[in-house]
């Protein structure tokens, strides 16, 4: 009867446990990042429909004696919805010579505190009470 001693070949616990470490520090460090960017990048498409719906509201105005009161006025019907994802954008005024559209963070972008609501007029982007122009 032959007994072979070789080694037999694995992982130990501490081996595990150094590799859980190390992989719940990157998490701990790319999660945060990762959300950062994701909610940076939505900002961005907030801010892009906010000012489509300004150079409508101009092409509105050059056919109407007044601004558009909805986005559907604007054919922009899509982003003035509750079932959102990201943004709902507004017109939450409308005037003949004044119009004033937000959009309002909706759904996993509704925890953004650092800029919050996006906001746009007849003479460009709104910063009193709405996101701040660093955010623009």
């Amino acid at each position: 009867m032959q007994h072979s001693r070789h080694k037999k070949r694995g992982i130990t616990l501490i081996e595990l446990m150094i590799v859980m470490v190390i992989i719940s520090v990157l998490a701990s460090v790319a999660i945060p990042s990762w959300t950062a960017m994701v909610q940076k990048s939505r900002r961005s498409d907030a801010v892009n429909i906010l000012l489509l719906a300004q150079v409508e509201q101009e092409k509105y105005r050059a056919n109407n004696t007044t601004y558009a009161s909805s986005m559907s006025d604007l054919g922009l019907s899509t982003y003035d919805s509750a079932d959102r994802e990201h943004y709902r954008v507004t017109v939450q005024s409308a005037s003949a010579t004044a119009y004033l559209i937000t959009a309002a963070p909706n759904g996993a972008q509704a925890g953004d505190t650092e800029c919050g609501t996006f906001a746009i007029r007849q003479t460009g982007p709104e910063h009193s009470g709405y996101a701040a122009l660093s955010c623009w």
